[in-house]
């Protein structure tokens, strides 16, 4: 089955769109944290929100969408997102400024479900491909937001935030005019292979204690994955934090930081899932923990070309693993594919903003460079547990043992 690239190009377009309202947050948060007197904790909780309402509720708009086939969700999310975000420009104190987080946030939660699903209807038999471009088009829109986010309110001051409505309004409006071209790509794709025939009572059982053992490499990937999401969400906070309100550079250099550390992310979103195929995911994913030991340290004793630098390894390293880590959850659960992804993508991604508030509070009782002091026991921590993970053999392992009882 060919590839629909018109199609896969317009859903990751607007993942790019969409995602572009994550990363504008925390640039927002940096204009809005003087004038609103935030701090640390309160910048750290409104990232907590917008991530778990972005992040942790899209399982349940996953189950939605298979169940009613809520292809509306695409362009209505894209444009939730939007709207969110400009109202930031708008809050006159915290409580409403929480409040539009958590819109924008719904948005992004109620796009990635359907839109993720009918990309891999268009994607066609080169499904891997096709997923990992919608992936890149929400890194390379997470990217801008930050440079968008200062070109707006250099244009227009806080009320600038409008242009986030206008950006988000015109590409929900593009989607819902290709609506049925995109509903058209389910009917394209293959039907599902029937049912087995075999009873249920044929099926080996499995007792509690089997169960405990499969489980457990699970949890222990959804906890590196949550470090991981520490490191990740605590940098593309405070990094701007750190530049403008300690070192005192310009809201647009520290804008320009951001994105490169999330465009070096893309590209490693790119890099990292070959580099699994060929050395293994618990290689990749150990390598890459162990390797934000150094540049975390790094971090704030450098100075000057070497800046840019570090940021760019630091968002090449920590984003290199996504695709690896929900490629891994499968593997370990391949009857549970579903489930697999959701805890990856959904919780243990979310809890990034578990991690942004305790480094506030961090940076409220200790100052802003404890931040990226502290920050270095997460990947200390996620490289302990990632060495427990298991190897390409005890993965086959466990697919030959889950296709016995599947």
């Amino acid at each position: 089955m060919k590839t629909n690239k018109k199609m896969l190009a317009l859903l990751g377009t607007g993942h790019a769109i969409t995602d572009i309202n994550q990363g504008a947050l925390p640039m927002m948060l940096a204009f809005l944290q003087p004038i609103f007197a935030l701090s640390q904790l309160q910048v750290g909780i409104v990232m907590l929100a917008f991530n778990l309402i972005s992040s942790v509720i899209q399982p349940i708009f996953g189950v939605l969408s298979d169940r009613f086939r809520a292809a509306w969700l695409i362009p209505l999310g894209c444009l939730l997102a939007g709207l969110g975000m400009s109202l930031t420009g708008f809050s006159p104190n915290f409580s409403i400024l929480l409040l539009v987080a958590l819109v924008s946030g719904l948005g992004v939660a109620a796009y990635h479900p359907e839109g993720s699903k009918y990309a891999r209807f268009a994607s066609g038999d080169r499904k891997a491909s096709g997923m990992s471009l919608f992936s890149v088009g929400g890194n390379l829109g997470f990217a801008a937001g930050p440079v968008l986010t200062s070109f707006f309110i250099g244009l227009a001051g806080l009320y600038g935030s409008t242009g986030f409505f206008v950006l988000n309004g015109i590409m929900a409006l593009l989607l819902w005019l290709y609506l049925s071209r995109i509903t058209e790509t389910r009917q394209a794709a293959p039907a599902p292979a029937p049912a087995s025939n075999k009873k249920t009572a044929s099926a080996p059982v499995v007792n509690a204690s089997s169960a405990l053992r499969l489980f457990i490499p699970v949890v222990i990937l959804v906890l590196v994955v949550t470090m991981r999401s520490w490191v990740h969400l605590g940098l593309v906070t405070f990094l701007p934090q750190y530049y403008i309100h300690y070192l005192h550079h310009s809201e647009a250099y520290a804008a320009s930081l951001t994105s490169v550390f999330l465009v070096a992310g893309a590209v490693g979103t790119l890099v990292g899932g070959p580099a699994a195929d060929r050395w293994g995911l618990k290689n990749i994913v150990a390598g890459s923990m162990a390797l934000m030991i150094p540049l975390l340290y790094l971090f704030t004793r450098l100075s000057g070309i070497w800046v840019p630098v570090v940021v760019a390894l630091a968002g090449f390293t920590v984003v290199s693993t996504f695709a690896v880590t929900v490629v891994f959850s499968q593997e370990l659960l391949p009857n549970n594919v579903g489930l697999a992804s959701g805890l990856i993508l959904g919780f243990a991604v979310g809890m990034g903003g578990v991690g942004a508030t305790m480094l506030g509070w961090v940076a409220d009782h200790w100052g802003l460079p404890a931040v990226f002091r502290v920050m270095i026991i997460f990947p200390v921590i996620g490289l302990l547990l990632a060495l427990a993970l298991p190897g390409r053999e005890a993965l086959r392992k466990r697919q030959r043992a889950s296709n016995a009882t599947s």
